[in-house]
């Protein structure tokens, strides 16, 4: 299942994900993915350059409440991995 951001999600900056120890700042497009196991794609900035089509693997510590782009980033990260 493939989920997008809402124009109100992005205004509200709720598609952007900072993800400290690897510095990279990462603005959403889509979220895709079912259960536990997800993959973003967006734009990321890292150093101060930026990335389109920048994508993240991630399973989440439980499922989501919430079957939503911004329902499955509100849940904690057991781990992650950049594909691109």
């Amino acid at each position: 299942m493939r989920l997008t951001f809402t124009e109100q999600e992005i205004q509200q900056g709720l598609h952007k994900i900072y993800l400290e120890e690897d510095d990279l700042l990462l603005e959403g497009e889509w979220v895709e993915g079912e259960g536990r196991h997800y993959i973003i794609s967006g734009v990321a900035t890292i150093e101060g350059e930026r990335y389109h089509e920048f994508e993240i693997e991630f399973e989440l510590v439980e499922e989501p409440q919430e079957q939503t782009a911004v329902g499955i980033l509100s849940v904690d990260w057991d781990w992650y991995d950049f594909l691109c």
